[in-house]
């Protein structure tokens, strides 16, 4: 063969082969998955009653930089809207604009899918993006170790923000997933000095649950703020520990609550140490504002523990607490006796010491003698009244469940307690105090119609000295009052000391170790209306006989027994 016919040959088996290749791809096409560009523009706003959000309105602010990210229920339509230049920046409500991907295997439907949307900021500490779509959120990995040093930069960086909708009607809600814990914590100069970095740490079950690192400010705060996933955690023995080099600084318990979406919890603590008269809120929001009738003077109000102390100059001024957030106050006067003049007993006229707007409840405490000028020993009239809603039974105090209030002096005054708590319904426990000195009417309706009053445990009445109407009507209608009331030892009654004193009470127990018991009206109807079936303890040195049977003297079905006998 020639060289010139076995090269034709080799380009015809050549051209043979090619052609052959090509047969066999168009007999056996690949199918290529059409992807579509869907063009969409969406307007969007947070929901009306968003609560965890930033702003004078409580809305969430639109930042140049925010991105939706919209997926359809069938995850075939997804992809990211980009702010628009139209408007939206500082705003709640935002024009979002741009290409979404279409990857189904037929064209675009025209049923007017679900979409699904979530904001994703320019900073965003939440949402990562895996292959153009973001990751789930899961409660389990929700910012574990995210922080932010104010609720302003949590919601605009630590939010959760969803919405649902259709893609046909291109208006939409988004609303806030995240619940925020607003912690405050106040450090000694010398356990915290400026700039000091310290490590804040708060524990569920034992368990880690978040973690911050931050700096101390100049006044000694520690301000920082957990993110969590609402409705997806319950605090439950559960505390709050800050730290430096890994020493244990302080440590504070939490109580249990289920925490929600769409709200922030503040929880204020301190290792600063105030002693004196305190005023917790127990819900958020509570404003409280003090009574005077003489003079706008004499009170100094802090926030800070004792720290630092404002005047408090005018009596219309409300100052707003936040649930668990605690006032202390200090004052210069003698008393806080508001006389209603057209009372003969001296009933405040609706004027207590402070007052709580909407009657929503607070817990007082420590040593009430912050109040007053001299700390050592009461005025006449120091304290008259100084709870009392007068004639008005209303809801606005307890003593804190945490510490006790505390009334140091034991030897009283006149009328130094007249009437302090009458008509404090919501009471449910007694002050701290031992009567050791009485004075006239020191004690008189102290406590009357207190009907929550369930616990007098931390009173006592030692002296052995007695003052006219010193105790009179002292638990006068507490009508829950059951435990045994406070042992009586004097041994000389005088005029009205004991009158109505247990009277319209549930008492069941009275340990009186009077032998004299002659004085005008000393016992009149002072255990009128209590049940029977009770146990009067008298002194061995009296005759039972010697008492009245009923109101005035041992209650009717009652048992008798001398004083030590079991």
């Amino acid at each position: 063969m020639s060289k010139s016919v076995y090269i034709k040959t080799l380009l015809w088996m050549a051209w043979a082969l090619v052609a052959l290749a090509c047969e066999k791809e168009v007999d056996n096409p690949s199918p290529a998955q059409e992807v579509q560009t869907v063009h969409y523009r969406a307007t969007v706003h947070t929901g009306i009653d968003t609560k965890a959000t930033v702003g004078d309105d409580m809305k969430y602010k639109f930042e140049e930089g925010d991105r939706l990210y919209v997926e359809s229920a069938d995850k075939n339509l997804y992809g990211f809207l980009s702010l628009s230049a139209a408007g939206g920046a500082g705003n709640n409500m935002a024009l979002f604009e741009g290409d979404l991907i279409y990857a189904g295997e037929t064209s675009f439907p025209n049923d007017n899918p679900v979409i699904n949307l979530v904001l994703v900021s320019k900073e965003d500490e939440l949402h990562t993006i895996t292959g153009g779509k973001v990751d789930a959120v899961t409660s389990a990995s929700y910012l574990a170790n995210k922080w932010a040093p104010s609720l302003g930069e949590a919601v605009s960086h630590l939010s959760h923000f969803t919405g649902t909708g259709n893609f046909n009607d291109p208006k939409f809600t988004l609303n806030q997933q995240s619940g925020f814990l607003k912690c405050f914590v106040r450090m000694k100069s010398e356990q915290a000095p400026v700039d000091r970095v310290l490590t804040a740490k708060l524990l569920n079950n034992g368990q880690p649950f978040r973690e911050a690192s931050v700096r101390v400010s100049e006044e000694g705060a520690v301000p920082f703020v957990f993110a969590f996933l609402g409705d997806q955690v319950t605090l439950e023995n559960a505390q709050l520990v800050v730290e430096y080099n890994n020493e244990q600084l302080a440590q504070f318990g939490i109580t249990g609550k289920a925490l929600a979406a769409n709200k922030y919890y503040s929880i204020s603590r301190s290792t600063l140490s105030f002693d004196g008269f305190k005023i917790k809120a127990v819900e958020d929001n509570t404003k409280i504002w003090f009574n005077y009738t003489f003079d706008d003077s004499g009170i100094e109000y802090s926030l800070d523990f004792g720290e630092t102390w404002e005047e408090y100059t005018n009596k219309n001024t409300k100052i707003t607490l936040q649930a668990k957030q605690v006032l202390c106050v200090r004052g210069t006067r003698t008393n806080y006796l508001n006389v209603n003049t057209s009372d003969n007993w001296g009933t405040p006229a609706d004027k207590p010491i402070f007052r709580v707007d909407n009657n929503k409840l607070c817990y007082i405490s420590g040593n009430i003698m912050s109040l007053l000028a001299y700390e050592d020993h009461l005025e006449e009239s120091a304290f008259q009244g100084a709870f009392s809603r007068g004639t008005t039974q209303l809801t606005y105090i307890d003593i804190d469940p945490e510490e006790p209030l505390i009334l140091p002096i034991k030897t009283l005054a006149s009328q130094c307690y007249m009437r302090m708590f009458h008509n404090c319904i919501s009471l449910t426990k007694a002050p701290q105090f031992k009567v050791e000195g009485t004075a006239y009417r020191c004690c008189y309706n102290m406590f009357r119609k207190c009907s929550g009053l369930t616990d007098v445990s931390l009173i006592e009445l030692p002296a052995m000295t007695l003052s006219v109407d010193c105790y009179r009507e002292l638990f006068r209608e507490c009508s829950n009052l059951q435990t045994a009331a406070p042992m009586l030892p004097a041994p000389t009654l005088v005029k009205e000391c004991y009158r109505q004193m247990f009277s319209s009470s549930k008492i069941t127990s009275i340990t009186c170790l009077a032998t004299d018991i002659s004085a005008t009206d000393c016992l009149n109807e002072w255990v009128s209306n209590v049940p029977s079936g009770g146990i009067f303890y008298k002194s061995p040195d009296i005759e039972a006989s010697k008492y009245p049977t009923g109101s005035h003297g041992i209650p009717s079905g009652w048992t008798v027994k001398d004083y030590g006998e079991e």
